[in-house]
C-alpha cells in the first residue's frame, strides 16, 4: 500500500504531461474493486444442507445481524435465504452513488402502493415503495442516515404492552452494535457498525446557523435519547464507504462453516407440521423449487412488506383475506394491518449571493474525475464520500401550529441535503429517481429552471402519522407483489402537521443568515405554468396547503405490518419475544414490521437494533443446549 501511495502521489505531474486520464481512472476503479474483494470475506453458498437449526428468511438489516449472532457460538447451524443478489457493485458502496443504487432494479423491489385518495397527486396513480433486494437489504441502498430515534419512541412501545422494549432495554443494544466516532458513554464503541460524521458541505453550516436563529438548539449528540434540535448528520460509513449491515455483520460471518448464505432464493411458503413451522420452500433461477427444514426455528426477516406477504401466502393472516384467495388457514392473525410509512415533501433552495461556494457535489462529474476517483478509492476521501443528509432537525408542534422543542417524541424531521447531486434534467439516473421517488414534475422542473447556482434540498418528514394502512394479497401467486395501501395523509392531523413542517422550511429562508445569502425557493424562478399551483405565490399559506396535498410521498420507511404486542393483544401478530402468536410454534418475525409505531427518524438503526435484540431473545431460548 505504501508503494501504491507513492505511485498515486506521482500521478498529478504524470497526468499533466501525458494526459492519461482514462488509464488512471481505470487503475482507480481496479484498486477499488480489489479493495472491496479484500474486505468482502466469505462466499455465498451454491450448495446447502437439508436441515439447519435456524433458517433466516432475508439478508436485510436485521437478517444480517441474525446470521452473525446465531452462528457466532458455533453451536447452531444457520441458513440465510436472500431473494436478491450479492452486494458487489461499486456504486452500492459509494455514498454519492445513492441515487444510482437506490433506483437500480437489480438491487430493489419495485413495489407500488395502490392509489391514495387523500392525495391529489395519487388519487388515480401509485407511489413507488421500494426496498432493498440485495445482501444487506435496504442498508445497502438507503441514504445512510443513522438515527436511533427518541427515547420516548421505545418507552411508548413498552407502554403498549411490549415488555422489555423500553429505552432502558434497547439502549444497550444500540451501544452493542455501534462503533461511534463521537465519545461518550451513552454511545457505543468497538461494535461492528461504524457510525461516522457525514462529509461536511459549507452550506451545511449556513443552514444550521439559520435554524439556530429560529430558536432551535444545536444537538450534536442527537442519538443519546433526545434527538430534538438541529445537528450535522451521522452516517453508516467506514473509511469513506457505505458500511451496510452486510459489511458490518454478514460478510465477516460468512467464513464460518456453520453459516450458509444462499442468494437469488425467493421463499414462497413457510412449511408447517400442524401449527409448528418446520421449514420453507424457495425458488431459484430457472424456476427450480427446493425445500429445507429447520430443527429449531424459522425466522422471517424480510421487512415490513415481504414479511407479511410471506405470512399471508403461508396461511397466517385475517380469515377473510385468506379465504378470498383460497389459502388454507393456519392461524387467524391481523397480518398486514397497522401498516405505516413516514410521509415527506421537499423544497429546493438556491442562493443568489455569488459568494456562496459551489460545492463539489455532482455525481457524474466526480465519476469522470480522476482526482475524485483516486481520492475515493485510495484514500476514502473526497466528494464521492458525500452521503445525503448533511444536516437534520427534529422538533415537536403544538395545537396552535407552532414548532416547539419538548422532551417528547418529535413530530417533524427536516432532512437537509446539499445538491442537487445531478443537475442535468435529461440524466438517466435523475429521471429514474424522479420516477421512483414520485416527486412528479417538481424535481425535473427544478433542474430545468435552475441557474446552476449552489442549492440544497430541504425535506419535511412526518414522523408519527396517525394514518394507518394495510398490506393485502393481490393473489395467491407468490410472485405477484402484494397490494400496499399506506393511506398517506388520510388523517387530517397528518395534513396539519406536515404543513407546519413546510412552514418551518419557509421560515428558515426568512432567517437573517439565509436572507443575506439571497436564498429563494426553486419554484420562484419557475414559469407560472410549471408550478404545482399556477398563479399562487410560492411563499403563501395557500401554496403550502397545495404542497401538502400534491407533493407528499412516502419515505420508504415501511413498518408495523406484523405488530408486536402483549400476549392476548388482538391487534398484535407477535409477542414481545417476537414469536408469532395464534398458537404457532417455531416461528418468529424479526424486522421493522414488528414496530407498534414508527420511530422518530430514519429507520435503519432501529432495524439493526431489532436484529440484535431479536438474536438475544432467540439464543436465550436455547441457552444450555
Amino acid at each position: 500500500m505504501e508503494n501504491l501511495q507513492q505511485l498515486v502521489d506521482k500521478f498529478p505531474s504524470t497526468l499533466k504531461e501525458y494526459k492519461t486520464t482514462v488509464a488512471c481512472g481505470s487503475i482507480a476503479l481496479l484498486s477499488g474493486y480489489l479493495l472491496y474483494k479484500y474486505q468482502s470475506r466469505g462466499r455465498v453458498s451454491e450448495k446447502w444442507n437439508k436441515r439447519y437449526d435456524f433458517i433466516v428468511v432475508g439478508a436485510g438489516s436485521a437478517g444480517c445481524v441474525l446470521a452473525n449472532r446465531l452462528s457466532e457460538n458455533g453451536k447452531f447451524s444457520v441458513l440465510v435465504l436472500e431473494a436478491g443478489g450479492e452486494d458487489d457493485d461499486p456504486k452500492i458502496h459509494m455514498p454519492m452513488g445513492v441515487l444510482d443504487a437506490c433506483t437500480d432494479t437489480k438491487f430493489v423491489w419495485q413495489d407500488k402502493t395502490v392509489p391514495q385518495p387523500a392525495s391529489e397527486a395519487y388519487i388515480d396513480s401509485a407511489i413507488q415503495s421500494q426496498h432493498g433486494k440485495v445482501l444487506g437489504g435496504s442498508s445497502s441502498v438507503n441514504w445512510m442516515a443513522y438515527v436511533r430515534g427518541h427515547r420516548e419512541d421505545y418507552n411508548s412501545w413498552e407502554s403498549l404492552g411490549c415488555t422489555g422494549w423500553g429505552w432502558s432495554n434497547v439502549e444497550s443494544y444500540f451501544r452493542k452494535m455501534e462503533d461511534y466516532f463521537l465519545p461518550g458513554e451513552e454511545l457505543g464503541h468497538g461494535g461492528p457498525l461504524t457510525v461516522s460524521a457525514n462529509r461536511n458541505l459549507r452550506t451545511t453550516d449556513y443552514l444550521i446557523k439559520a435554524i439556530k436563529e429560529l430558536g432551535v438548539r444545536e444537538n450534536k449528540s442527537y442519538n443519546s435519547g433526545d434527538n430534538q434540535g438541529v445537528t450535522k448528520g451521522h452516517v453508516t460509513a467506514k473509511n469513506g464507504r457505505r458500511w451496510s449491515a452486510a459489511q458490518a455483520y454478514l460478510r465477516p460471518a460468512m467464513k464460518r462453516s456453520n453459516l450458509h448464505v444462499v442468494t437469488d432464493a425467493h421463499v414462497t411458503k413457510i412449511l408447517f407440521d400442524g401449527k409448528r413451522a418446520v421449514g420453507v420452500r424457495f425458488v431459484r433461477e430457472g424456476g427450480f423449487t427446493y425445500e429445507v427444514l429447520a430443527e429449531k426455528e424459522v425466522i422471517i426477516s424480510s421487512g415490513a412488506i415481504n414479511s407479511p406477504h410471506l405470512l399471508l401466502l403461508s396461511g397466517i393472516g385475517p380469515k377473510e383475506e385468506l379465504q378470498k384467495h383460497g389459502i388454507p388457514i393456519v392461524a387467524e392473525l391481523p397480518v398486514g394491518l397497522n401498516y405505516q410509512d413516514h410521509s415527506t415533501a421537499f423544497r429546493n433552495v438556491f442562493f443568489e449571493n455569488p459568494q456562496v461556494p459551489k460545492e463539489e457535489h455532482l455525481y457524474k462529474a466526480n465519476l469522470s474525475s480522476t482526482k475524485s476517483l483516486m481520492e475515493y478509492f485510495i484514500k476514502g476521501k473526497g466528494p464521492l464520500t458525500t452521503a445525503a443528509g448533511q444536516a437534520m432537525c427534529f422538533f415537536d408542534v403544538d395545537e396552535e401550529g407552532n414548532y416547539i422543542l419538548t422532551n417528547k417524541m418529535p413530530e417533524i424531521q427536516i432532512f437537509m441535503t446539499g445538491g442537487p447531486f445531478i443537475d442535468d434534467p435529461n440524466d438517466e439516473v435523475l429521471s429514474r429517481f424522479n420516477e421512483f421517488a414520485n416527486f412528479g414534475p417538481l424535481l425535473l422542473e427544478t433542474m430545468k429552471n435552475a441557474d446552476k447556482r449552489q442549492g440544497v434540498m430541504l425535506a419535511a418528514v412526518l414522523l408519527h402519522p396517525r394514518s394507518r394502512g394495510s398490506l393485502t394479497l393481490a393473489s395467491a401467486d407468490p410472485f405477484q407483489r402484494p397490494l400496499i395501501d399506506p393511506q398517506i395523509l388520510s388523517d387530517p392531523e397528518d395534513q396539519r402537521i406536515m404543513k407546519i413542517g413546510l412552514k418551518f422550511i419557509s421560515d428558515v429562508l426568512k432567517s437573517p443568515t439565509m436572507s443575506s445569502l439571497g436564498s429563494y425557493f426553486s419554484e420562484n424562478k419557475f414559469p407560472t405554468k410549471d408550478r404545482i399551483a399556477p398563479d399562487v405565490d410560492p411563499e403563501s399559506e395557500e401554496y403550502l396547503e397545495k404542497l401538502v396535498s400534491t407533493a407528499c410521498t412516502v419515505c420508504w420507511h415501511p413498518a408495523g405490518s406484523c405488530k408486536m404486542g402483549a400476549e392476548g393483544d388482538t391487534s398484535a401478530v407477535v409477542d414481545p419475544q417476537l414469536r408469532v402468536q395464534g398458537g404457532i410454534q417455531g416461528l418468529r418475525v424479526v424486522d421493522n414490521s414488528i414496530m407498534p409505531h414508527l420511530t422518530s427518524g430514519n429507520t435503519n438503526a432501529p432495524a439493526i437494533m431489532i436484529g440484535e435484540k431479536g438474536s438475544d431473545l432467540i439464543l436465550q431460548s436455547y441457552r444450555g443446549i
